[in-house]
């Protein structure tokens, strides 16, 4: 009788994986690496180009699935507080005077579409892509041996872009699943506004390596 009861316990496991559904909502937390990437221009300087910052991001995300026999497709959106010291650049010339800059990235949220397969009922490998926000920082500093640091432009505010990826997700039966993706985001331009050096602009990107775990309903 033992026997028979092991056995029809897994066989039960064994239909509901074999019958498992994407479709439905999800929410979830998650957290990884993240970075920052962020390409300096200005009229006249020597140090354009692109200055870049690691760090780590983590916050919550939610969606809802659709299943249409191997295929998945849904709508996905998150919110990560990005965990990021400032980072800096700039130039001192021989007499100790210049310029330097800081740039910082706080929070990033994206609102997405995604698209999938199934290779196995539990197991889904996806790409998405849509907008992206994100809250800047950027400052302008002259610097000098004689003088105290001084703020000559500065900009904190939200920028908007676009994001695109790619991920896989696996089902854990009943209720719950794990997640890996990765992002890259790209945003509108940021210019710290009148002062500093002349033509400064600062056009940020991100790119991350995400890892969650989602309840789905």
């Amino acid at each position: 009788m033992a026997s028979v009861a092991v056995i029809g316990l897994v066989c039960e496991a064994s239909a509901q994986e074999a019958t498992y559904n994407w479709s439905g909502s999800y929410v979830g937390v998650e957290g990884g690496y993240a970075h920052s990437s962020v390409d300096f221009d200005a009229d006249t300087t020597n140090f354009d180009g692109s200055h870049q910052k690691d760090g780590y991001l983590g916050g919550i995300y939610a969606g809802h699935d659709w299943q249409s026999g191997d295929f998945v497709y849904g709508v996905a959106g998150d919110f990560d507080f990005v965990g990021m010291h400032d980072t800096k650049f700039g130039h001192l010339d021989l007499l100790g005077k210049g310029e330097a800059y800081t740039y910082d990235v706080d929070w990033v949220a994206t609102a997405r579409l995604r698209a999938g397969y199934t290779p196995t009922d539990q197991l889904l490998a996806y790409v998405t892509g849509g907008v992206a926000a994100g809250h800047f920082q950027a400052t302008s500093y002259d610097r000098s041996i004689f003088a105290p640091v001084g703020s000559t432009a500065d900009f904190s505010g939200v920028k908007v872009g676009g994001v695109i990826g790619l991920g896989a997700e696996y089902a854990l039966a009943p209720n719950w699943s794990l997640k890996g993706e990765y992002l890259h985001y790209a945003f509108d331009k940021i210019e710290p506004g009148p002062g500093g050096t002349a033509g400064a602009s600062f056009r940020p990107s991100l790119d991350t390596v995400k890892f969650g775990v989602a309840y789905r309903f």
